[in-house]
């Protein structure tokens, strides 16, 4: 038996309101009330449907500082359903890759201990975060009015 679906509402002072899917891995419900008429375009294009996946933590340097541990590799599950681009408008992944930061001084050791990481932050992204991303875009075609 699944699990009941839910929805968003958010409603104007006039009366109008407008109501879609809310995923179940959603972080945030963008329910709203007693909105301006004339925000309600604005409360609309700023509905970022979101869950967190964590990265993996590295000793990193930005090469004007000194080294310190930094989550790499984190992903965001992600639709945001009135947003201007297409592509994010259904469930999306994604994965945030320090800026400028690099991983020195790696020996042989070190080198594979980064490896070994990396690897493992690729399995979960193949082996748990994408079979996630596949359900939420089926469930966001079979449920979704966007």
């Amino acid at each position: 038996m699944s699990e009941p679906q839910k929805t968003w509402t958010i409603a104007t002072t006039a009366g109008d309101a407008v109501s879609g899917h809310l995923p179940a891995w959603a972080h945030d419900d963008p329910t709203a009330a007693n909105v301006a008429p004339d925000q309600l375009p604005v409360e609309l294009a700023d509905i970022s449907h979101r869950a967190y996946f964590d990265g993996q933590l590295l000793r990193v340097r930005d090469g004007a500082s000194t080294a310190a541990d930094e989550r790499v590799l984190w992903s965001v599950l992600v639709c945001d359903p009135y947003a201007e681009e297409p592509d994010p408008r259904v469930p999306v992944v994604n994965v945030a890759i320090v800026d400028d930061y690099w991983v020195t001084h790696l020996d042989p050791d070190g080198l594979a201990e980064l490896a070994a990481k990396l690897r493992a932050q690729a399995d979960r992204l193949d082996q748990e975060i994408r079979p996630q991303l596949v359900a939420s875009r089926a469930d966001w075609a079979a449920h979704s009015n966007v």
